[in-house]
């Protein structure tokens, strides 16, 4: 668990967040297998992350410095997340997140290396989407076993092709 919060009730909250999604991946996994159940998770992820990409929208296409306020370090200006901003400028955005309270809980909860990569993919729809929504390309990289931190995120100028 990382240690650079200076919010522990929003900390907190976001956790609580994370120990919901497990308890739901895992009632859905048992009910209806392990496909299905990321499936639903990564729709329901979706669709929270379309809601999450309107308020961001007026950051495209190229306001990179409204889009590492408004999406790299929200939601209390990086302490919950600890943004490492790793490139700025007018070509893009590059944040690597260091801490991830959601991510912690389910490390807490005993979670193996795997299931954290299963639910991080589950999650991450909700990243996809508000990218997507707010009109920005992207790539984003997530968290895997012996990495530090959680996931990268590289948002560029959305191209019409």
């Amino acid at each position: 668990m990382t240690q650079c919060r200076s919010n522990p009730q929003l900390y907190n909250a976001i956790k609580d967040r994370g120990t919901a999604y497990l308890m739901v991946f895992r009632e859905l996994m048992k009910r209806h297998g392990e496909e299905e159940a990321k499936d639903v998770m990564r729709n329901a992820s979706r669709a929270h992350g379309l809601i999450i990409g309107t308020s961001l929208a007026s950051c495209a296409p190229r306001d990179f410095e409204g889009m590492a306020e408004g999406y790299a370090k929200a939601p209390d200006n990086g302490s919950i997340f600890c943004p490492d901003i790793r490139h700025l400028d007018e070509t893009g955005l590059e944040v690597k997140m260091m801490a991830c309270p959601i991510k912690d809980a389910w490390v807490e909860a005993g979670c193996s290396d795997e299931e954290i990569c299963t639910l991080l993919y589950c999650a991450s729809a909700l990243d996809e989407a508000t990218l997507e929504a707010a009109g920005f390309a992207y790539e984003l990289e997530l968290w895997s076993p012996g990495k530090e931190g959680c996931c990268r995120t590289k948002i560029t100028e959305k191209t019409t092709a």
